[in-house]
């Protein structure tokens, strides 16, 4: 008789390792792949669906072993639309497509739509071309902040030199960034602009020093939202360029990544800096973000920006209440329907401090590692971090965790 003792709860953090785990209890190399195909169940929910069309979803999910929960409204056939959840396994997902595209009421562009979506949910590598070198995100890579500003809220003044500057970006590269962001206006709550010369002065003599004495072995993006700004740093040898308007604030932004055809950062804002924290305000900002990414983006592909050179940011802290950042966080997962590497910036931001009560920004080093590693955990490519060296140790560790291969 099998007693407690020989009982245990199993989980796997992807399809591979569950297969591994049925090779090594003993099943056949055809068993393990027929058994794998049942890991995950995807949970997929569907909105402005045909109530007609949610009861012959339902139907053909049971048939394969799924289910789908519809409302009453639908159940009792009243007309009009409905929001539904799919679930069913990623193996019995794949016939049902098939089933569903032979379907009336506008089921066979649901089927195409699911297809899309899924593909987009599964990808984990992303290769994008930047001007003739790769950056391959494959593994979570990190970006260093260098703020060659006297007012950002974190650093403002330490590296407003560019001997200092410079110094600062080699430290960062042997601590372990393989991207380093610099900023040459502060875009905290409450900040001014700076005048469109005087960001160019602060941030093109940097670039260029960095180049001349470092090298071009690693990538430089540049942290703006002007499109002149962009224009001057990328021929000084910026690589990608940081937005964090998402293009909204210049229209001509879009236009010069285009011109230039560099990976951009497209970041949610709502407001302006000086602005985004007076009473912000969202029923569902997860979903509402995710909906300013789908137009930003299709806006951005209409101006000839590629779509595959762009990277996401939900912008934590920009035009965000507490539980806003909290929740982006921990439903990260749901923006990978886009297809996209996910960019995090959380690094010693005031969420942690009214979660913390640490008021001063350098001391939340804990607090911006553990926004890290559940960022990390639901999909995050790239990290925008103050203290690298600390991000670099944290993530290392994690990432042996996560990867190990344990009986």
């Amino acid at each position: 008789m099998c007693g407690v003792g020989n009982l245990k709860i199993k989980e796997f953090s992807s399809r591979e390792e569950f297969e591994k785990y049925l090779l090594s209890v003993g099943n056949t190399v055809e068993g393990a792949r027929i058994l794998s195909k049942k890991y995950p169940l995807y949970l997929i929910e569907i909105e402005g669906i045909d109530t007609r069309a949610a009861n012959i979803l339902k139907q053909d999910a049971l048939s394969l072993r799924g289910d789908c929960a519809v409302p009453r409204k639908a159940s009792c056939f009243e007309k009009g639309t409905c929001t539904v959840l799919l679930m069913i396994t990623k193996r019995d997902l794949k016939r049902l497509v098939e089933k569903l595209k032979k379907q009336p009421f506008g089921l066979p562009k649901v089927a195409k739509e699911i297809e899309s979506v899924i593909e987009n949910y599964e990808k984990s590598v992303f290769e994008i071309d930047v001007k003739g070198k790769k950056l391959v995100l494959d593994k979570p890579k990190i970006m260093g902040i260098l703020n060659v500003t006297p007012d950002s809220f974190s650093d403002g003044g330490k590296y407003a030199t560019v001997d200092r500057a410079v110094k600062r970006c080699e430290e960062m590269l042997e601590e372990g960034a393989e991207i380093i962001d610099i900023g040459g206006e502060s875009t905290r709550p409450g900040s001014e602009p700076v005048p469109l010369e005087e960001e160019i002065e602060r941030v093109v003599p940097v670039i260029e020093e960095i180049r001349k004495k470092l090298g071009d072995e690693f990538f430089i993006s540049v942290d703006t939202y002007k499109a002149k700004v962009a224009e001057e740093a990328l021929n000084a040898g910026a690589d990608i360029v940081n937005d964090i308007s998402g293009f909204h604030f210049d229209e001509k932004m879009a236009e010069v990544v285009a011109k230039y055809d560099v990976p951009a950062v497209i970041m949610h804002i709502k407001g302006k800096p000086k602005d985004m924290q007076k009473n912000p305000h969202y029923t569902d900002a997860p979903t509402e973000i995710l909906q300013y990414f789908q137009k930003t983006i299709e806006e951005a592909v209409e101006k000839g920006v590629k779509r595959e050179k762009l990277i996401i940011d939900p912008g934590i802290g920009f035009g965000k209440r507490l539980i806003d950042n909290l929740c982006i966080l921990k439903r990260l997962k749901e923006f990978k329907v886009l297809g996209l590497p996910i960019l995090i910036g959380a690094s010693r931001k005031s969420f942690i401090g009214h979660v913390t009560g640490e008021e001063v920004p350098e001391k939340r080093v804990p607090g911006s590692l553990a926004a890290a590693g559940i960022a990390v955990l639901n999909g995050a490519k790239i990290l925008r971090v103050h203290d690298v060296k600390e991000t670099k140790q944290f993530l290392d560790t994690l990432l042996a965790i996560t990867e190990a291969s344990c009986s």
